[in-house]
């Protein structure tokens, strides 16, 4: 594995088919994330300490997982709650641009980085209506919401909120959640193999369940 300190609070892991399996892992094990996979994202976070000097200073981790084509990840992860959450994400996406000089035709990460959409993983439904509840209603945000294995997730579009809007409500979602990779693979993969529970308008729905 090899590590990249993006900033003091935000470090990218690039994790190589070899490394995967080493500790036994498949793609499926991360995006469907199995107890292996669990604990395997918790030791690149903790190794992170000694490979690059990461500290971790107590807050929520929001985390950024984008596939490679030979097999591989790339896992960013930050401690940080920006105050531009925006930010933090040109910080991610300038390294995968940076990590997609660096590699092989064949190994380079898919250009899908789609900053108008942001995906966020729940542990629990509860968890997932927790965080549309704190989206005000008067956002018009669409939203999409699908369950794989025992996580839910929730894609949003920035569809006609301002950036600033559409950043504000992105961060508020790392108190219940977790950032992972928006791409056209990933969302096809939620489709042939996860449920999708509400097509669209899933945050109004999900605040209206939460709510009565």
């Amino acid at each position: 594995m090899k590590y990249k300190k993006i900033n003091d609070a935000t470090v990218q892991c690039i994790v190589s088919a070899d490394d995967m399996a080493e500790y036994g892992l498949a793609l499926s094990d991360i995006f469907e994330r199995s107890e292996r996979g669990e604990e395997f994202l918790r030791i690149i976070i903790e190794r992170a300490h000694d490979e690059v000097g990461y500290q971790i200073s107590g807050g929520n981790i929001a985390m950024q997982i984008t596939p490679l084509k030979n097999d591989g990840l790339v896992v960013t992860f930050t401690d940080e709650r920006p105050a531009d959450f925006r930010g933090m994400l040109q910080h991610i996406k300038e390294a995968l641009q940076s990590l997609s000089e660096e590699l092989t035709e064949e190994e380079a990460v898919p250009r899908t980085f789609d900053d108008n959409r942001r995906m966020f993983v729940f542990s629990s439904l509860h968890q997932t209506m927790q965080y549309a509840a704190a989206i005000p209603n008067t956002y018009s945000v669409r939203s999409h919401l699908f369950k794989e294995g025992e996580d839910y997730y929730l894609v949003l579009e920035k569809n006609r909120l301002s950036y600033k809007s559409f950043n504000k409500i992105s961060a508020e979602a790392v108190e219940f959640g977790n950032l992972i990779a928006v791409s056209e693979e990933r969302l096809q993969y939620l489709e042939e193999h996860g449920e999708c529970l509400i097509r669209n308008r899933a945050v109004s729905k999900l605040r209206r369940i939460y709510q009565s």
